[in-house]
């Protein structure tokens, strides 16, 4: 089994069973118990899980639905690491916002592990203002609504006009298309308003999309690429994007050389 699916399904059997056990977990994948130690010390390192001994638990506790867990689970480490090339352009005192895009949420795990910036956290999202409440360095505020149940979130007009009368430094969306041509697409009408309206009251944009989403359309458009400060996305974006976005170019980023 590759380690990313390896690393999914451990992530499964946490969110079932809240423990697991290194020797159960080395017998089930077939796999050496130094290998489940190495995974489970890399994920207690990037925030998503807790190491114990002979095994590690679930942090804190979970109301993920059913089709937001298969969204966190996938494309897994290409999301951990554009979430760590985020927190690069984040700055000491910034103002930001976060949507409820899972990418977004591993940001706020980057976020939550490094205590060196102090930050303000403008959030629609319910499980990331779960994961960042009593943490130190973050003031966080959270933008109410009617709330998603699919989601975790909250949208509608209450949330659209609080984050109208809010002014941030820079926000960070979540998308589910890229493309060129078409511009920057979602899936649901709801949420595309609050990226909208998100952007129109932070000074930078930046959009958080996975190489697996480029080239892909959906019905909601939500921004034209030159709308955004920047795409970022990770290192297995095709050659043939790079070359079109250098072309073009559009602010895309996929490698730490570029922020």
């Amino acid at each position: 089994m590759h380690t990313q699916d390896r690393r999914k399904a451990i992530l499964k059997e946490l969110d079932q069973n809240d423990y697991v056990r290194v020797s159960t977990l080395s017998r089930t994948f077939d796999c050496t118990e130094m290998t489940i130690r190495r995974d489970l010390n890399e994920m207690a390192e990037e925030g998503l899980l807790k190491r114990t001994h002979g095994g590690a638990v679930k942090i804190g506790k979970n109301f993920v639905t059913d089709n937001v867990k298969d969204l966190l689970y996938s494309n897994l480490h290409n999301k951990i690491y554009i979430a760590r090339q985020a927190y690069r352009i984040i700055k000491e005192q910034d103002t930001i916002f976060l949507d409820d895009a899972t990418t977004c949420l591993y940001l706020a795990k980057e976020i939550k592990r490094n205590e060196k910036k102090q930050i303000k956290i403008i959030t629609n999202s319910l499980l990331l203002a779960l994961e960042l409440m009593q943490t130190k360095h973050v003031t966080l505020k959270i933008i109410g609504g009617d709330a998603a149940g699919n989601l975790s979130a909250t949208v509608g007009q209450e949330a659209l006009e609080q984050i109208a009368r809010c002014s941030a430094d820079k926000a960070f969306i979540g998308v589910n298309g890229v493309d060129f041509t078409e511009g920057i697409t979602g899936i649901g009408y709801p949420q595309m308003e609050i990226k909208q309206a998100m952007r129109k009251s932070a000074k930078e944009t930046y959009v958080l999309a996975d190489s697996s989403k480029f080239g892909r359309t959906y019905l909601s458009h939500i921004y034209h690429i030159d709308q955004v400060t920047a795409v970022i996305t990770d290192r297995d974006l095709a050659p043939e994007f790079q070359e079109e976005a250098i072309s073009r170019g559009y602010p895309v980023i996929w490698q730490e050389g570029q922020i």
